[in-house]
């Protein structure tokens, strides 16, 4: 459906411009400042090279403003990952400093009542 309201339109546009063309073939003046240069231009012509630059224009100024925003995602993906790794990470040193612990007690209540590792629990806490 959108394939045949976009030809709809292209045709539409398309006869627009031919029928101005048409309609409008008086030659004018067009002189490029600072130079001496002045060419007899018909008055389609002259609208349809600005069309064409202005739509040349917006095509480089919207391009360019893709590529920022496609390097502004990437960057804050591989930022994200990174801050995913990290918080991995620091899950894991958690863990791995909880399990020391926990087996330090272990040991300590397996041992007959040695001291508890420095810093580690007195007892295996209930939630274990």
């Amino acid at each position: 459906m959108m394939r045949v309201l976009r030809a709809l339109l292209a045709l539409a546009v398309f006869v627009a411009v031919v029928t101005f063309s048409v309609a409008n073939r008086t030659p004018v003046p067009v002189s490029f400042w600072p130079t001496p240069v002045v060419l007899d231009l018909p008055v389609y012509g002259v609208l349809l090279v600005g069309l064409g630059l202005g739509a040349l224009l917006a095509v480089a100024v919207l391009g360019g403003r893709l590529l920022w925003l496609l390097w502004e995602n990437r960057e804050l993906r591989r930022r994200l990952r990174r801050y995913e790794q990290e918080a991995r990470a620091r899950e894991e040193a958690a863990a791995e400093a909880r399990l020391r612990r926990l087996q330090a007690a272990v040991a300590a209540r397996e041992g007959g009542g040695s001291a508890p590792a420095a810093g580690g629990p007195a007892a295996l806490p209930a939630s274990v």
